[in-house]
């Protein structure tokens, strides 16, 4: 197996991770989706796969994001706040221009 056809399962597998994580979370299993979060980080961080889903978990616990339930979102300025409510990180995103105006 050549490293390109590795990275693409990989690529699989974490998409498939996130997507029993959202289920997961959704359901009430916290546990169960910070487990599913943590293996496809491991899988992401080993074989280098693209981060499309860095906005949709807590880098320091875990918690996979589910907007009313465990995370606070607001805009500020020109900015973005994620608040998880799990372990109290806030995460600060810009926003550009485009969008306040």
């Amino acid at each position: 197996m050549t490293k390109k056809q590795a990275r693409g399962l990989a690529e699989q597998q974490v998409d498939r991770l996130f997507a029993l994580a959202e289920r997961e979370a959704r359901v009430g299993k916290d546990d169960r989706a910070i487990r599913y979060v943590s293996l496809a980080i491991r899988v992401s961080e080993r074989y280098k796969v693209p981060a499309r889903h860095k906005r949709t978990y807590c880098p320091s616990c875990h918690a996979f994001f589910v907007p009313p339930r465990n995370v606070r979102v607001r805009t500020g300025g020109r900015r973005l706040s994620v608040s998880c409510l799990r372990c109290g990180r806030v995460q600060r995103f810009p926003i550009g221009k485009h969008w306040s105006e």
